[in-house]
């Protein structure tokens, strides 16, 4: 029986074996007929083996149509072509140019301004970016996603101004205004050729850059220009080509600029990649940038007023607030741009107050007064405010704008459109119980189609008078909350009776309106107005001539001169803040030298209970270096002589603060010591050296106290180890038997090998080789020592060798002297500056600018020598592949370029640089006036 069933196992293994041999035999035939069919096809047998081959059987396919109810499959999607993919290998030579991209066969179809017959092409660089792969470049430039692009559209206004409440234009005759500029007397053939020598230089220099951003960066907002690539920092619609129009054109490129005036009608500023708009940027950039290529080329090319026009309808929207201030960073896509806004409660000064010049002018050239009364509002509440701030006569660089001391009212209900703001009409009050719901309102369902069924309110939860116990009042014992938006309390909704509703509106306070009934109210909280204030009421404020407070200060005085002077209070708004500025900010710095140079610093004041003195930051800022020139010009202007010294000192320092560093470039911002007096001012190294090491005292005086500390360590141990080593005795010496007795021992046999080895390395004594059951306790008897327990310890000598107590030990402190020179060397530092707060430069204009101005109301060649220096300086450390780039450290001696090239660069530094040497009538300060990104707008004849 056993044999048989051995036998079966083997059979069972046999038919395995026959099996599998019959499996591989077929694939092998398999593969034999694939291998013979190349072989046919090397021979030119292909056609008959063809003749012998046999399909194979189909398999049944499902004939039924799949159907399943996919919400995401029925919306419809719009076609998208494949992004376009440009390899650029090393070695190839420099990347293929943006401009030459093919245009994709399909793509999104826009919705323009106010309805299809508005369409306009979709913005270029809309979502494109270059990214390195390697050694090479990949550059990825797709379509928008497949959600088509949103385009902005005019809205409603929420807050519209009424038509007899518009701020209107001045258009009567300009009032005579002094000369600005200096009378020229012709120049010398000498003289000539190395002005236009030098004129040339800065001409090609600004070519390499404007070909390099053609070639790499059109309608992209900023050239990378080491990388040949581009950036769009902020819209996408070209802002170095819109940028620099007039510096084409004055600089007498007409063929560039030609084909950069058509290239504009590509840009479509009703959409953007960007969520918001920066309405500062955008409006010295952009709209500053089209007016004035429009007045200098004789109101010549229309297309120019057209787009700026079109951006400004876009911007003019930021401005329907309640106090129809703006909101700096516009929320432009219609989700947005819809509901109502509020300014913020925390505006950068600059940001509000410099955008008086641009719309001004628009206003001017297209006859439309809205626009002046979008700006004029902004300077009757900076006008207001000027007296009320803790340093009256200048602003402070954050105000709250809000209009508004509830915060974000906007964001606790969608208002709709409301009638424009005016006195309202006497209405009829209507009694509750005539207001009865329309008959026609749908029923409202809720998502899963189920009738909404209103619940009847629970009575309020108040507090009951004169107690803290809250109880039940009816409502109609609720006295209504009183709201004030500037206009008179209504009792009840003011509704046409098709547009009534079950709603208790009796009850229900809301904001008047006189719209139609296709403009319903919403009920708004309550808002007590208030003005422009100030956004730190318990910190400190900066008062400053510098970045985000500078072209504030910088407009009054110009926009005096483009309303012709007949707006008196730009006049008395400047001249009251240059007195405030000349006696709180323009300093003198403390230099080894005695350079008789003046600074306007920074002014940090605390809040009026804290009952501190302001405190003067002895800065000087690359963006503070326009003073010189604002200076100059009001000087001129409003006949106050004093302050054309000052322009021309405060420009000197500007000069100074470039011939400091190693590249002769000045940094973005540094701290020097106020001296007391503008007069005189004697070099302190004492004071400059605490300036620099502030702490030496207290580092000497912290060393002084951790001496003295180890002093008294010192002591007390010392004292302890001769108490210690008094009471020690160095113990007898033991005979070699008593040494043997005193070891532990241990039986062999509980023992394993490795701690046996153990032992007998470490402890050579004697190992007992008894058995356990001889041992009482596991332990020898013999080998048993009974401990000392109890006594006194410290009678009993000490057997163990005292060690000394560890201290403390305090290494001496840097001297104040290695300190001071240890930062002078490490940062780098200039003779004077105690601090230089950014090493960077980023091409930036405002030294040059007042240069510039100082030449033309001066007439003194010196300016012209210094700016020669200057732009010596900053072509030989910016000059980068395609065009100039900013820098990381101007104190480097070889400073590292940063592939960035704002468009400044272009519109302004390069224009300052050309116009400094060109002939004086170019550009003239008594016919022209130039916003802050120095574009030129026509003054009034």
């Amino acid at each position: 029986m056993f044999r048989y069933r051995r036998y079966r196992v083997f059979l069972v293994f046999a038919f395995i074996a026959v099996l599998a041999l019959y499996e591989f035999g077929s694939s092998g035939s398999s593969w034999n007929s694939a291998t013979s069919r190349v072989k046919q096809l090397k021979d030119g047998k292909e056609e008959q083996s063809l003749l012998n081959w046999k399909p194979r059987p189909q398999v049944a396919k499902e004939t039924k149509k799949f159907d399943a109810d996919i919400p995401g499959a029925k919306i419809p999607h719009t076609l998208q072509a494949p992004p376009i993919v440009r390899v650029t290998r090393p070695g190839d030579g420099k990347p293929p140019s943006p401009s030459k991209t093919p245009e994709p066969t399909i793509k999104p179809t826009p919705i323009g301004a106010g309805g299809p017959e508005n369409d306009g092409p979709i913005p270029p660089g809309f979502n494109s970016e270059l990214v390195e792969v390697g050694q090479g470049r990949l550059e990825v430039t797709p379509l928008p996603s497949s959600v088509e692009p949103i385009y902005w559209k005019k809205q409603s206004e929420h807050f519209p101004v009424a038509s007899t409440a518009i701020i209107k234009l001045p258009t009567g005759a300009p009032k005579a205004i002094p000369k600005i500029q200096f009378s020229f007397k012709k120049e010398s053939a000498s003289e000539k050729a190395d002005r236009e020598s030098k004129l040339g230089t800065i001409k090609s220099v600004f070519k390499r850059s404007w070909d390099g951003y053609k070639e790499f960066a059109w309608l992209q907002d900023e050239l990378r220009p080491v990388s040949g690539t581009y950036k769009n920092p902020f819209a996408s619609w070209g802002a170095t080509l819109v940028d620099t129009l007039d510096t084409l054109w004055i600089m007498g490129l007409q063929e560039e600029f030609e084909e950069a005036v058509k290239a504009v009608d590509q840009i479509n500023f009703t959409t953007t990649p960007r969520a918001d708009i920066p309405l500062f940027e955008t409006t010295i950039r952009y709209l500053g940038g089209l007016l004035a290529a429009y007045d200098l080329s004789g109101s010549k090319h229309k297309n120019l007023l057209t787009k700026a026009v079109e951006l400004a309808e876009v911007l003019i929207s930021a401005f329907d607030t309640p106090n129809r201030m703006p909101v700096t960073y516009y929320l432009w896509r219609p989700d947005f741009a819809s509901n109502a806004h509020q300014a913020s409660n925390r505006v950068v000064l600059a940001e509000l107050g410099s955008l008086s010049v641009e719309f001004t002018r628009l206003a001017q050239v297209t006859k439309d007064h809205k626009y002046y009364d979008a700006i004029a509002r902004i300077t009757d509440e900076l006008e207001k405010f000027q007296n009320e701030t803790r340093l009256p006569g200048m602003w402070p660089t954050y105000i709250d704008a809000s209009g508004c001391k509830t915060p974000d009212w906007t964001s606790q209900v969608e208002t709709p459109p409301q009638a424009p703001l005016e006195p309202p009409k006497d209405l009829p009050e209507l009694p509750a119980e005539k207001i009865e719901p329309s008959t026609t309102t749908p029923e409202l369902l809720s998502p899963g189609g189920n009738k909404y069924i209103p619940l009847d309110r629970p009575p309020p939860l108040v507090l009951a008078p004169g107690g803290t116990n809250p109880t039940f009042v009816p409502v109609q014992e609720i006295q209504e909350p009183t709201i004030n938006w500037g206009v008179p309390k209504v009792q009840r909704r003011q509704l046409d009776d098709a547009e009534a509703s079950s709603v208790d509106v009796a009850a229900t306070p809301v904001l008047t309106t006189h719209a139609s009934s296709s403009s319903p109210t919403a009920s708004r909280p309550d808002c007590e107005p208030q003005g422009l204030m100030s956004s730190s009421d318990l910190g400190e404020e900066d008062y400053t001539l510098g970045g985000m407070s500078d072209s504030t200060y910088e407009y009054l005085p110009k926009q005096y001169l483009l309303l012709g002077g007949q707006v008196e209070k730009y006049r008395t708004m400047y001249e009251t803040s240059m007195d405030v500025v000349k006696d709180n900010l323009i300093f003198r710095p403390m230099l080894p030298n005695g350079d008789d140079i003046l600074f306007s610093g920074k002014l940090l004041v605390s809040p009026p209970k804290e009952k501190k003195k302001p405190f003067l930051e002895g800065e000087n800022a690359h963006l503070t270096c326009f003073a010189g020139g604002m200076f100059g010009m009001g000087a001129k202007i409003f006949n106050r002589p004093d302050d054309l010294e000052i322009a021309k000192k405060l420009t000197e320092g500007c000069v100074w603060s470039y011939n400091m560093t190693t590249t002769g470039i000045m940094p973005e911002a540094f701290i020097v010591l106020p001296c007391e007096s503008l007069k005189g001012c004697e070099w302190n190294e004492t004071r400059y050296w605490e300036a620099l090491d502030p702490n030496a005292e207290m580092r000497l005086s912290s060393y002084e106290d951790q001496v003295a500390a180890f002093n008294i360590a010192m002591a007390s141990a010392s004292a302890a180890y001769e108490e210690a080593l008094a009471q020690f005795t160095a113990p007898p010496a033991k005979t070699p038997t008593e040494e043997a007795r005193a070891l532990p021992t241990v039986t062999a046999d509980t023992l394993d090998k490795r701690q046996l080895a153990d032992l007998e390395e470490e402890s050579p004594g004697p190992v007992s080789t008894q058995p356990a059951d001889a041992v009482v306790g596991g332990v020898e008897e013999e080998a048993v020592v009974p401990s000392k327990v109890g006594g006194n310890s410290s009678a009993v000598p000490s057997q163990v060798e005292p060690v000394f107590p560890s201290v403390y030990t305090p290494s001496p402190p840097r001297t104040h002297k290695q300190v001071v020179m240890s930062r002078i060397q490490e940062e780098r530092l200039p003779p004077g500056v105690v601090r230089i707060k950014a090493q960077n430069y980023i091409l930036r204009p405002e030294a040059i600018e007042s240069v510039w101005y100082m030449y033309r109301i001066t007439g003194d060649p010196h300016w012209r020598e210094v700016g020669w220096q200057m732009f010596e300086a900053i072509n030989k450390h910016t000059a980068a592949k395609y065009g100039n780039s900013a820098i990381d450290d101007v104190t480097k001696t070889s400073p590292v370029i940063s592939d960035e090239m704002e468009s400044f660069w272009l519109a302004e530094t390069l224009k300052y640089f050309y116009l400094l040497f060109a002939e004086e009538s170019l550009i003239s300060l008594d016919e022209w006036v130039l916003n802050t990104e120095a574009h030129p707008f026509r003054r009034p004849t």
